[in-house]
């Protein structure tokens, strides 16, 4: 999940695969207001395919995986890391 600083204009219509040929390593599938939602396989060249998704949305984004995201909003509602 990759999060807007502030609302964008968005520059793409989704789904968009990077790199548009061969194996994929980046798939955004959509956008809800300030969060833009895909996946990513591990891989080097991934870092330079999430940093396209700024110019795709027009503002700064930051790209945090699905864990991280549950981890804030654990800490968030004041339960921690429970069972850790």
């Amino acid at each position: 999940m990759s999060i807007l600083s502030k609302a964008g204009r968005v520059h793409a219509s989704f789904p968009i695969t990077l790199p548009p040929s061969g194996k994929w390593l980046l798939r955004v599938i959509g956008l809800k207001n300030r969060f833009v939602f895909g996946m990513y396989r591990r891989h080097m060249k991934t870092i330079g395919y999430l940093g396209q998704i700024d110019k795709l949305v027009g503002v700064p984004v930051t790209t945090r995986n699905w864990n991280t995201i549950v981890t804030i909003v654990r800490i968030l509602k004041g339960h921690g890391k429970q069972g850790r």
